[in-house]
């Protein structure tokens, strides 16, 4: 993250110094402590993959790893809830596809030696990873010099930068690995000449055909009736189609934990009597800190950034006029006067920053703060007397590396947005003034070069007290809750009892086993835990789960194993198909009856209420105008000779009729490279993409990520 950015944030700075390449780990926080749900049944194993156990601990370290390569390629010092899950299940695919390479590329030999690694780092044209990294911070150029700096004295430097490097070259050796395994798999597609024949006729040979359409459409679907045995057929006959993941469906209710009425006047009570104290309090930093939900803002704000309640207030009486207390967004706030000012809205300035070490600006810096505060001394004076050195010094000598890039200018920033000693810095000094500052980020040479012209502006002091519940009313809530999971027993009771107490019943279906969240309940992983757990039974009432300002009480209501699915769990999907089937025999038999040759053809589609259209197709077509996707009937077309009347054609809008009435043959062609070629480089792209899937698909994988989170 650029230093001028955090400056502004007034929060930490984190260099990375690997950061692209690092980007492959970008994962997260995971067993952090030993006592997850894992370690409680003294379990070590999270995965087995192949026959190759996955250990917990393992799978822990490099989830640890990751996330830290993730804060560093973020700048963030904390993941949140979710993006931690995400990185979970991104350190999960990780390991199933190394694993599943690894296996592969070892079977089949595949291997990189020593110097080719060494190649792919210090070589002539190096891997990606390497140039990403060591780029030098001044030109945004590869430095191949820095790399065998660096690698002359790795023993030498930080253990942390070390360990980072060596997943670098790990990753390196991976991505080669994967790459020749893509390859291989690539290079070994060959086309026959007669494949290449055959792609080129179909492309090219051209049918005029005509095709008319009973649209099933022209049957009501209430009119068609289907029996058990209708389902039991189109299922046997199409359940190949339908393999699943395995999910699980849940009703669910849910009891919101608000405040009551005694808990609003309990508080309305306290923040009464917290107001008298804050419209006499000396300490106002203080006090807001010690009484405020909201620690003390000391920003400047202008007209027109404050509440609308306090806006006009505030800009237009005196210092220590106070107001409210009043309620916005559930709180309580109340609002003084803490100081006037008339001050430039922007600031613009230049700056040369001298890092040291510590500050985690500059990795690379050696200086302590004594020799930092030394060369900033010197730098200041330098540029005090030749104040033309001072472009020249920013773009050289500069750690704020964004800066450097524009001779340290740091445009315009709003006044407030720097860390305050550098804001007072350039906000007391007069444009053209060099000085000399000292923040947590080292030790500026400030050059001011602009404000904008003084506005009126005010530091107000704020008091916020969240209206949420009593300790009392969450329990008597969660007692309710109890009480109904208790009384629920099973599916019926559950649905009963939410009629009797007229409560909303919701439903999440197909929730997935890598799922972290439900439609409106943003952190419930451990009611999916729960919806997938051996001994939870269809119709299983779940315990109450605590999800922060509600409880929530579900019924397990279907379990979908993966596979083929039951027909039964497809029933109500098929439906539609089935129908369509009975459409398609109906249509079939009217026009069998209607339409027995050519001579039949024009007086019986319009009796028949069938849709003509007239078109160019090739085989290669996958859409039939006027109807959409009809592989099977374009097929069929195919197979007819030119002046030939198919019979009934069943196709997924319409039962057609098809006429061919001139087929035009593909061109003679003797040199068939550009079609080989398209055909390969069509392969080479699946060969890119697919092998993983491929081998996820044929590998044997025993996930128990469940135990553990």
């Amino acid at each position: 993250m650029a230093l001028i950015g955090d400056i502004r944030k007034r929060s930490g700075l984190l260099t990375i110094i690997i950061g692209v390449a690092l980007a492959l780990f970008v994962l997260g926080d995971f067993f952090s402590n030993s006592s997850g749900p894992g370690s409680s049944r003294g379990n070590n194993i999270i995965a087995e993959i192949n026959g190759e156990k996955i250990l917990a601990t393992d799978f822990n370290q490099r989830v640890e790893d990751n996330m830290e390569a993730q804060k560093l390629n973020t700048g963030k010092e904390n993941l949140t809830a979710d993006e931690q899950f995400q990185i979970r299940q991104q350190t999960w695919d990780q390991v199933v596809n190394e694993t599943l390479l690894m296996e592969e590329v070892s079977k089949l030999g595949i291997s990189v030696t020593t110097e080719e690694l060494d190649d792919q780092i210090r070589g002539k044209n190096p891997h990606s990873y390497i140039v990403q990294s060591f780029r030098d911070p001044k030109t945004g150029q590869f430095d191949p010099a820095s790399v065998v700096n660096f690698l002359q004295n790795l023993d030498k430097v930080d253990p942390q930068m070390k360990q980072r490097y060596l997943m670098i070259e790990k990753a390196i050796k991976e991505d080669r690995l994967n790459t020749k395994y893509r390859n291989l798999i690539g290079k070994a597609f060959y086309v026959p000449k007669a494949f290449a024949k055959r792609d080129y006729e179909a492309r090219n040979t051209r049918m005029n055909v005509r095709y008319y359409g009973a649209s099933y459409t022209n049957i009501a679907d209430s009119l068609v009736k289907v029996t058990d045995a209708d389902f039991e057929k189109f299922y046997n006959e199409n359940k190949h189609k339908y393999q699943q993941e395995a999910s699980r469906d849940i009703e669910y209710v849910t009891f919101d934990v608000l405040p009551s009425a005694d808990d609003r006047d309990k508080i309305n009570r306290e923040v009464q009597g917290l107001y008298t104290e804050f419209t006499a309090a000396d300490n106002m930093i203080a006090f807001v800190n010690s009484t405020s939900d909201e620690r003390y803002d000391s920003a400047w704000k202008k007209k027109g950034s404050l509440p609308y309640q306090i806006d006009s207030l505030m800009f237009n009486s005196s210092i220590g006029t106070a107001f409210g207390p009043y309620i916005e967004n559930n709180t309580f706030q109340m609002a003084r006067l803490v100081d006037v000012q008339t001050r430039p809205d922007s600031l613009k300035a230049s700056h040369i920053l001298i890092s040291y070490n510590g500050t985690n600006v500059n990795p690379d810096t050696k200086l302590t703060k004594e020799q930092a505060k030394a060369k900033a001394d010197s730098v200041y004076k330098l540029v005090k007397t030749n104040g033309a050195k001072f472009d020249e010094l920013a773009g050289t000598i500069n750690d704020d590396q964004t800066a450097s890039k524009s001779k340290g200018d740091l445009k315009w920033f709003a006044d407030g947005s720097m860390v305050p000693a550098f804001n007072s810095a350039v906000l007391n000094g007069k444009i053209g003034d060099v000085t000399l500052v000292e923040t947590q980020f080292g030790f500026h040479i400030i050059k001011i070069t602009g404000k904008t012209a003084p506005i009126k502006k005010v530091r107000v002091a704020m008091v916020k007290r969240l209206i949420e519940p009593s300790s009392k009313t969450m329990q008597d809530v969660y007692t309710q809750a109890s009480q109904f999971a208790s009384e629920a027993k099973n599916m019926e009771g559950f649905t009963k009892l939410i009629e009797q107490k007229k409560l909303t019943k919701r439903l999440a279906e197909r929730i997935g086993v890598d799922q972290n969240s439900l439609p409106g309940l943003p952190q419930a992983r451990q009611i999916v835990i729960w919806s997938f757990n051996k001994d939870t039974e269809k119709g299983s009432i779940s315990p109450v789960f605590d999800l922060e300002g509600r409880y929530m009480i579900a019924v397990l209501k279907d379990i979908r194993e993966k596979g083929t699915p039951t027909l039964e769990q497809l029933k109500e999907y098929i439906e539609p198909m089935v129908k369509r089937e009975k459409k398609a025999e109906t249509l079939i038999a009217s026009i069998n009856k209607t339409i027995k040759s050519m001579a039949d053809l024009e007086k019986g589609y319009a009796l028949l209420g069938m849709k003509a259209d007239t078109n160019e197709v090739t085989f290669a077509s996958s859409n039939l105008p006027g109807y959409g996707k009809e592989d099977d009937v374009i097929g069929i077309m195919f197979t007819l000779k030119q002046g030939q009347m198919s019979k009934p054609v069943k196709g997924n809008q319409a039962v057609f009729i098809i006429v061919a009435d001139q087929i035009t043959p593909a061109p003679p062609k003797d040199d068939l490279t550009p079609e080989k070629r398209m055909l390969i480089n069509a392969f080479a792209t699946r060969a890119q993409r697919e092998p993983a899937e491929a081998l996820k698909r044929k590998a044997e994988i025993e996930d128990n990520r469940l135990l553990f989170y």
